[in-house]
């Protein structure tokens, strides 16, 4: 019976948490990084240097050549530092979903073996480890893009629900199989 629970719980851990990503970013897609194809396009005769000293018609033709390659360029550079300043933001939110979606999902799990009595049951723990895996994504994804201190603070109040709500979890268990 303890495998069957053990393959249930990883498998509603799998299933849940490929879920919760899922729903995240089909509800709140992330930004699109730029196509540098769409950007940059190549010449269709391209003018080969070092031109001749006396062939001004070569010079205009590569410099006329190099002035699009850069704006080119600089249009991509843009649109890449654009890209950039939307995942930051995306990547700040998406912390603070992925964090509140991981807590709801995690207490729903918590719940459920409270109330129904099914602390060796595998589902109700898989929901409980999707949860904690919700959590993980968010952090992972918004590490560089959240401050320390919003980093420690959620942190913190993870840890008391998951950590102290763990420790009261088994220790009304263990008191009913002491009874």
């Amino acid at each position: 019976m303890k495998a069957v629970s053990i393959v249930l719980a990883i498998g509603t851990a799998i299933i849940l948490g490929a879920l919760i990503n899922l729903g995240i970013s089909a509800f709140y897609p992330g930004p699109q990084y730029p196509d540098y194809s769409s950007y940059v396009k190549p010449m269709p005769a391209p003018v080969v240097g070092p031109c001749a000293a006396n062939d001004a018609q070569c010079k205009k033709d590569l410099a006329a050549q190099q002035a699009q390659e850069a704006a080119q360029q600089a249009a991509y550079d843009t649109a890449n530092q654009d890209y950039q300043a939307a995942a930051g933001i995306y990547n700040h939110n998406l912390f603070v979903v992925a964090n509140v979606i991981g807590v709801v999902v995690f207490l729903i799990g918590f719940f459920i073996v409270l109330y129904a009595g099914l602390v060796s049951k595998g589902v109700p723990v898989g929901i409980m480890i999707a949860g904690l895996w919700s959590i993980v994504y968010g952090y992972a994804r918004g590490w560089g893009d959240v401050g320390d201190k919003w980093k420690f603070a959620v942190g913190l109040v993870i840890a008391f629900i998951v950590i102290g709500g763990s420790m009261w979890l088994m220790q009304r268990h263990a008191k009913r199989t002491d009874l």
